[in-house]
């Protein structure tokens, strides 16, 4: 027998929040009123933010110009970008420059004329974000974005020591991320670290070949590059485009040109695929949010007809419903498992977190000084410093990604405490960035490059081979020659080059000691300045868990407390005017239920059942 079809006059999601928050108005619910219209703001949100990254200079503002068709993202062959550049919808086109205090809550909004963007998020805006966090947001009447795309331009990861932090912070709040890698390489190795932890993080990524008007051998770069995918087991959507030859076909009105750029199959996908995707997320959360608070409302009017039904055992229906509410209380006390799940979870993974972080960044310090055995540092020490400032934020940033997963299973962890079926609401737990601990740590100490002016270096032979010429000018003035003589000057010449050489070796050995010393003063400074925000982090994430779990715990506290004022109303109604209350009773049950399946979920408060029975 086929199922019946989903009636044409099915309610909307919205039509479900109005109803049931009449139900949970009715009841004296509050509570599950803000809930339902949290629901309902997120239904309603049909935002997509797309965050674009890459190295450097790997044609991310190019991509995002042709993808809206418009000049908004400075594109320069030498200057780059420094500030997260967000793209949306407008009217009219508007430009603000958004500085976020995160401590203190607040943000200051700069508007700035749009055609004047380059001056304020390119580098020749100088050091940026040293007050707050600064981003700018742009608003342009372009029907690309009309439907709520929202496009973010942000610095190439491989140029500044910060911004790789910077990108792994908008992941997490991104809905999804395109990841660009020009054609005139196949994927980098740091490329392939970055596009590991971005997985980690977001969890629709599209990898994208831009540039392959510069390279005629293109298709196998992305050949090449499927293989990198699949040997790091990493399964994400591979496409190629041109920005220039989308331009160029716009100008010309050329579709084939257009066809072969690829920026519209880019854009179709973005539209067809991933926003898709992003609300059918929202409304399958949605869905769940309205199904709990429809639960909620349903273990009251149970509660009330079980105690209506049981003429003689009412007082039995009482009594198991006030022992289910003393269990649901002790979920809100601080010695509730859940509470101690949390509170040694996060102990151990704040001493997880910094174990890892000094082993990584040791790793890193153990690496950088075999370097500098194999090389002259002097001569070096600005390359050495580049390399450990990336590799410093490699490691952190590896550092902060694991903590982050981590984080997410600790939730689930205490999750399992209000579920029996793992069905519980997570929190989201943002990634904070380490953007001030890295300009924290500052720079490399100075090593001398160790040359030696022409003056010094004869100085040096002198007095190596002044010994020389008197040792053997005595020792041939015996013979009845000149104390300096062919000899002599000669022996002084070696004794001299062998002295100029033991004094290059011990000035060598003492640069590369000064510098094993810096190198190890940045870990120790990096290992300092990072973990203390780790240490953070960790208070602000435990501080979030614990307030969502102490709300659900309130939640159901607060339901079974109905349940047990429900029942014993109804068990003191007299026997004329049961049937009647069960009769509406019922049928609010069943309205309730019938809207929570419309809503996409279906399955009993296996919570409820576990108190119940306990």
């Amino acid at each position: 027998m086929s199922a019946s079809p989903v009636p044409h006059d099915s309610p909307s999601l919205d039509e479900i929040v109005e109803r049931l928050s009449t139900f949970a108005t009715s009841h004296g619910r509050p509570e599950l009123t803000t809930r339902l219209d949290e629901a309902r703001t997120l239904v309603n949100d049909t935002a997509v933010q797309v965050v674009v990254v890459g190295q450097f200079k790997q044609g991310k503002s190019a991509l995002v110009n042709a993808l809206i068709d418009a000049p908004v993202c400075p594109v320069d062959d030498v200057v780059a970008t420094a500030v997260p550049t967000s793209v949306s919808w407008g009217e009219q086109p508007s430009a603000l420059l958004v500085t976020e205090f995160e401590e203190e809550q607040t943000s200051i909004r700069t508007p700035i004329d749009p055609r004047q963007l380059r001056r304020h998020v390119t580098e020749l805006a100088g050091e940026t974000g040293f007050a707050g966090s600064l981003h700018a947001e742009v608003r342009l009447p372009r029907s690309f974005l009309a439907d709520g795309l929202v496009l973010v331009d942000t610095p190439g990861v491989g140029r500044a020591q910060a911004q790789i932090s910077t990108n792994l912070t908008l992941l997490p709040q991104a809905d999804a991320a395109i990841m660009l890698s020009d054609a005139t390489q196949e994927f980098t190795q740091p490329e392939m670290s970055f596009l590991r932890q971005a997985v980690a993080l977001c969890p629709r990524i599209t990898c994208v070949v831009s540039k392959i008007d510069l390279q005629h051998q293109w298709r196998t770069i992305l050949d090449a590059d499927r293989e990198h995918l699949a040997a790091a087991e990493i399964e994400v959507p591979l496409l190629a485009t041109s920005a220039l030859l989308h331009d160029l076909a716009g100008r010309e009105h050329d579709e084939e040109l257009a066809r072969e750029a690829q920026v519209a199959a880019l854009g179709t996908h973005l539209h067809d695929v991933v926003r898709a995707d992003v609300l059918a997320e929202r409304r399958r959360a949605a869905a769940t949010d309205i199904t709990g608070v429809g639960e909620h409302l349903m273990m009251v009017l149970q509660a009330e007809l079980r105690a209506l039904g049981a003429a003689s055992g009412a007082v039995e229906v009482v009594r198991e419903l006030e022992d289910a509410r003393d269990v649901a209380d002790q979920l809100t006390r601080r010695s509730a498992r859940w509470q101690q799940t949390l509170s040694d979870g996060a102990a151990e993974l704040v001493s997880d977190i910094e174990f890892d972080l000094r082993d990584r960044l040791r790793a890193v310090g153990r690496e950088a000084e075999q370097l500098i055995e194999d090389c002259d540092p002097g001569e070096v020490w600005d390359d050495v410093g580049l390399w450990l400032a990336e590799s410093v934020t490699q490691a952190v940033s590896d550092n902060f990604v694991w903590a982050h997963q981590r984080s997410e299973h600790l939730a689930e962890v205490v999750a399992r405490h209000f579920s029996l079926d793992g069905r519980a609401a997570l929190p989201d737990l943002t990634l904070d960035g380490a953007e001030q601990a890295l300009r924290a740590i500052g720079g490399l100490e100075f090593v001398r490059s160790g040359r030696l002016s022409l003056g010094q270096k004869v100085m040096v032979g002198m007095k190596g081979s002044y010994g020389g010429i008197l040792m053997f000018g005595l020792m041939t003035s015996l013979a009845g020659m000149a104390l300096v003589n062919p000899l002599s000057v000669a022996a002084g010449l070696m004794m001299g080059g062998f002295a100029y050489r033991q004094d290059a070796n011990q000035r060598l050995e003492q640069r590369r000691n000064e510098a094993k010393v810096a190198v190890r003063r940045l870990i120790d400074e990096s290992i300092f300045q990072v973990g203390k925000e780790s240490r953070d982090r960790m208070g602000r994430i435990k501080r979030v868990l614990r307030d969502h779990f102490s709300e659900i715990a309130e939640d159901l506290k607060r339901s079974l407390a109905e349940s047990v004022r429900a029942a014993k109303d109804g068990a003191a109604l007299p026997t004329d005017e049961r049937s009647r209350r069960a009769l509406v009773l019922s049928r609010e049950l069943r309205e309730i239920r019938e809207l929570c399946r419309q809503a996409g979920a279906g399955t009993a408060p296996a919570l409820t059942q576990e108190l119940t029975s306990a």
